[in-house]
């Protein structure tokens, strides 16, 4: 499937600050004083990258069988 070049990266993007924000929440909840505050803001952070993933909309990109660029 071929898609936008401007869809491609924000796709890759948003994949990308899903993963630190993965990884945000794995630090910043392995300590043994974590409160229920940090894990209300680590899940915050995670929820809201996940947002940014699903306001992506990939859609294949071809016109008369060319693949146009955007």
């Amino acid at each position: 499937m071929l898609v936008a070049r401007h869809v491609w990266e924000s796709l890759r993007d948003a994949l990308y600050r899903l993963q630190a924000a993965a990884e945000d929440v794995a630090l910043d909840t392995s300590g043994s004083r974590t409160t229920r505050s940090d894990y209300a803001a680590a899940v915050g952070h995670l929820t809201a990258a996940v947002r940014d993933l699903q306001e992506i909309s990939v859609e294949p990109v071809a016109l008369h069988g060319n693949v146009t660029s955007q």
